[in-house]
């Protein structure tokens, strides 16, 4: 048996019905010392699920736990650590996602798995483009809460003298006989207003190359990265529906992709912040007209229904149970007893499974005082 790093969310392991499932978090410390501890709180947690199942599933997961103590040994698979770990598995299948945030740590196993750290970490750190604008040169980069990368381009396509070789624009001059072999030349458009005019040439292409070869195929916001002036002669000419209005207004190649990636992030955490006080609005109205909820009960009939919209939940909260989709109930457990589930992590999931949206937010960002609130449908 081996694991598997993953970044695909939700992964096909999560599909499988099959339980009980382990679903282990860990807050990796990457700074040293610290991270050499992260092998023992790994251990710790293990330990923890054993004890959660019965001494006959544990039979069935004898494999898994061995695999458990190889992960465990392994000096590599900790130093690749991140800021947070996500360790999922079953008695056949392990899947890690390595995780850009701090978590609980934390093991839980239960008939489902243990999602809200998953799915905050995903709507935190999205995928999006980054172009990087001068005037002679583009960059193109592909950013997610994995990192940054940089798409290779070809020059012809990504420089001013590759797009428009000899077609850049030349001086218009004349000249007039003053007598002899001296003549006087007369200048129409200076150098100034040729670079002007090859500059929007340059920045018409990149308009064009980058929406219909990427942006069209991948529907993922893009970042533009550029000194002032480039952006606003950029922004005239783009018609790019992906292109955001929040920008970095530096010049590209004074950045490594370090400062770069920090920069970027930035810019997508303002984005979510914005986005964050225009839900609060439209939860605040959902509620006015009876149209959104803070009590659990009757949001736990509404996702049975298929009428939430929007399901906003605490995060770090975990309310010991069941949640029974089908019907629509709540059985509440014990937090001492370790095979037990998270009542609101079984509601986000059927609300997802029901096309429904999960918003896991910090407790001052939460729509009321609740740690759960919904938004419907009709």
């Amino acid at each position: 048996m081996k694991y598997q790093f993953v970044k695909e969310f939700p992964h096909p392991l999560m599909e499988k019905g099959k339980s009980p499932v382990i679903s282990i978090y860990i807050d990796t410390n990457i700074k040293k010392p610290d991270r050499l501890e992260n092998p023992i709180r790994f251990k710790n947690l293990v330990r923890e699920a054993q004890e959660a199942l019965k001494d006959k599933e544990v039979k069935g997961f004898r494999d898994l736990f061995s695999l458990f103590k190889q992960m465990e040994e392994d000096i590599i698979f900790w130093e690749g650590a991140t800021e947070g770990m996500a360790i999922l598995a079953d008695e056949e299948e392990c899947i890690v996602y390595k995780l850009p945030i701090s978590v609980t740590s934390r093991a839980i196993v239960s008939d489902s798995y243990y999602i809200k750290p998953l799915l905050k970490s995903y709507q935190l750190n999205g995928r999006y483009h980054v172009l990087g604008l001068n005037r002679d040169r583009f960059f193109l980069f592909e950013a997610d809460h994995y990192g940054l990368h940089q798409i290779s381009l070809d020059e012809k396509d990504s420089t001013m003298e590759g797009v428009l070789g000899t077609q850049t624009t030349e001086g218009h001059l004349s000249h007039a006989s003053t007598g002899g072999e001296q003549s006087t030349y007369h200048g129409y458009g200076g150098a100034k207003d040729e670079r002007k005019v090859d500059e929007e040439k340059f920045f018409r292409h990149v308009e064009t190359f980058v929406e219909e070869q990427h942006s069209k195929q991948y529907k993922i916001p893009l970042i533009l990265v550029g000194l002032d002036e480039h952006q606003g002669e950029f922004r005239k000419i783009s018609k790019n529906p992906y292109l955001i209005k929040e920008g970095i207004k530096s010049d590209i190649e004074a950045m490594d992709e370090k400062m770069l990636y920090e920069k970027v992030q930035n810019v997508m955490m303002d984005i979510f912040r914005q986005q964050l006080k225009e839900r609060m609005e439209i939860f605040n109205q959902a509620h006015s007209k009876d149209m959104g909820s803070n009590d659990v009960v009757e949001i736990a009939r509404a996702i049975t229904e298929g009428r939430v919209e929007v399901l906003y939940l605490e995060e770090n909260k975990v309310h010991p149970g069941r949640y029974e989709p089908s019907h629509g109930t709540i059985t509440e457990g014990v937090a001492e007893d370790f095979y037990v589930g998270d009542i609101y992590d079984d509601m986000a999931e059927a609300v997802l499974s029901r096309g429904g949206e999960v918003v896991i937010l910090e407790s001052e960002d939460m729509p009321t005082e609740s740690d759960l609130a919904a938004v419907y449908r009709y």
